[in-house]
């Protein structure tokens, strides 16, 4: 049984170091690290056993950013019905990080061969599973796996979940330093004539599809300006007493607002709209919702300057509560004109 175990063990490393080879030139400088945390086993059935809870802890390299190597081990006491009362659990594993991510969660899969010391008997165990990792910073990660044992004498299968924090250190992640040689053809290589580039905006003239772009814009890579849009917005909100269609005076700030964006885009519209609340007929409430869209559409246009042909008027009666017409303050709320005017606007972005 031993025999077997090392054998598995020796082909595991061998397929390890087989799979670091052709990547050295490109493997970050490697890194230990020490993983203690908590294994939860759900038994297989025919051992007759517990799920069990314990502590584990693993030692591992990274050979590369991608590729990492683990020893683990884990102690439990166990209850249940059959002969055992104790485990000690070692393996080793390979862990590899796949370029998949679930939000903040890198993903990896992990893969193994280990031994399993009972009380009463001993086995070789495969491991197999998948897991996630989040980076809480340079030197801490914090991953769990969900995992797969396979007895290889009994065929026994167990599950098993580990959750751990991962303490890195040592590695040199500093660039090595150039020789000599090196430094020497560097500074005796002539460096390369600048590409043309007439208006100075980082573009070749080559590839400048935008001549002469001022100093101030950010270009793209055709050498044009930079254009970014922005939506801009008001509201107007005016109300009135009862049954009265009268401007009054507290709104001429607000109604001055609008005249303000509107003449600052000439491009935009208001489209305005009368209200009224519940009391009275439809017919004379559409035509009181018609007497107020104007009274404010006047405003704008006599006191405030707008031309006619920016403001369009449209009563709507009583259709359109914005509150309950069971209270005096939801009638008061819907006895109103009101608008929401925007314009997009583009503008350059700065350098």
């Amino acid at each position: 049984m031993k025999k077997t175990y090392l054998t598995a063990l020796s082909l595991m490393f061998a397929a390890g170091f087989g799979v670091i080879a052709p990547s050295a030139a490109v493997a970050d400088a490697g890194q230990f690290y020490i993983a203690p945390g908590l294994q939860r086993i759900d038994y297989d059935k025919g051992r007759l056993l517990n799920d069990e809870t314990g502590f584990t802890l693993g030692l591992g390299y990274d050979f590369t950013n991608q590729l990492s190597g683990e020893i683990n081990v884990f102690d439990m006491d166990l209850d249940g019905t059959g002969p055992d009362d104790d485990v000690f659990h070692s393996r080793f594993d390979l862990l590899y990080n796949l370029d998949q991510k679930i939000g903040a969660l890198s993903t990896f899969v992990v893969g193994g061969v280990g031994h399993n010391r009972f009380s009463q008997n001993e086995e070789s165990v495969f491991d197999a599973g998948a897991g996630v990792k989040y980076q809480i910073n340079d030197n801490l990660v914090w991953r769990t796996v969900v995992k797969k044992f396979w007895g290889m004498d009994e065929h026994f299968h167990d599950y098993g979940i580990d959750t751990s924090l991962v303490f890195s250190f040592g590695g040199n992640s500093a660039a090595p330093a150039a020789t000599p040689a090196r430094a020497a053809a560097a500074s005796a290589a002539p460096s390369a004539p600048a590409a043309p580039d007439q208006d100075g905006d980082g573009v070749p003239d080559s590839r400048d599809a935008c001549a002469d772009t001022p100093r101030t814009h950010r270009v793209d890579n055709t050498g044009c300006s930079i254009v970014v849009e922005e939506v801009a917005r008001i509201d107007l909100n005016v109300q009135f007493d009862f049954d009265q269609a009268v401007v009054k005076p507290e709104f001429n700030a607000e109604i001055q607002r609008v005249a303000d964006f509107l003449n600052a885009n000439p491009d935009t519209i208001a489209a305005l709209e009368g209200h009224t609340d519940s009391q009275g007929s439809d017919e004379y409430n559409q035509d009181l919702s018609e007497r107020r869209v104007n009274a404010v559409r006047q405003v704008l246009i006599e006191r405030f300057g707008i031309a006619s042909g920016k403001v369009s008027a449209r009563g709507i009666g009583e259709s359109r509560p914005v509150a309950s017409n069971d209270t005096a303050e939801g009638r008061a709320q819907n006895r109103r004109v009101q608008s929401v005017i925007s314009s997009t606007l583009q503008r350059f972005e700065p350098r």
